[in-house]
């Protein structure tokens, strides 16, 4: 691997999370509205999409697990994959999920307005479905190329560790937080459907060390 592409990654995603933090700092100190920055069913209903963005800017509380979270598993998605991968994963784990939650939530409002009415006008924000896309993305990298059964398992133990990890910090879960398995599932798809960049001189002796330890007995 090119020497520069690491630091790189850390760069961008540093400077990610730096953003993410001022506007999570300007929102817990008042200065930013939530209202002005949050998505919800209803905002969305109303035609004010924009918020589908500026909702993905704040990191939901708790806010430092959730920044750290971000910078962490970005890092390790552009260790892996290309970073045009990991942005597209980024916006349709959170933009494309979040709208096919609201969706479904919609359709059922129209069967039963009293089934999520508690949901219609709730604050929607944070990092997480962004996260969540990109261990989807974290996790396809992997599985293609590590083929072992070994390796298999312990990649979905991974992941329902990675669930777990999410869960426990935010145990109060509804049916918004849906949109985090639909957003791993697009992490996992887009992945998968981008072709693999080549890979550079002396990976695969890396690659082959890796794979016998992941199927060591």
């Amino acid at each position: 691997m090119h020497r520069g592409r690491p630091t790189a990654h850390v760069s961008w995603i540093c400077a990610a999370t730096v953003v993410a933090g001022l506007a999570t700092a300007a929102n817990r100190a008042h200065w930013a509205d939530l209202s002005h920055l949050a998505a919800s069913p209803r905002a969305v209903a109303e035609g004010r999409l924009w918020l589908l963005f500026t909702s993905g800017a704040v990191a939901d509380r708790p806010w430092l697990p959730s920044l750290l979270g971000f910078a962490i598993v970005g890092v390790a998605a552009l260790s892996v994959a290309r970073g045009r991968v990991v942005v597209a994963a980024a916006l349709a784990g959170h933009v494309l999920a979040t709208l096919v939650v609201y969706g479904f939530l919609g359709a059922v409002d129209a069967v039963d307005r009293d089934a999520f009415a508690n949901l219609v006008g709730r604050p929607d924000i944070g990092l997480s479905a962004i996260i969540a896309a990109w261990i989807g993305v974290v996790s396809c990298a992997l599985w293609r190329r590590f083929r072992s059964r070994r390796a298999h398992v312990l990649n979905v133990l991974g992941c329902i560790g990675c669930a777990l990890i999410g869960f426990a910090f935010r145990p109060d879960v509804t049916a918004l937080d849906t949109e985090h398995i639909v957003a791993f599932a697009l992490g996992v798809a887009i992945a998968a459907w981008w072709p693999e960049p080549a890979r550079p001189a002396g990976s695969d002796d890396v690659d082959r060390e890796l794979e016998q330890l992941l199927t060591r007995a």
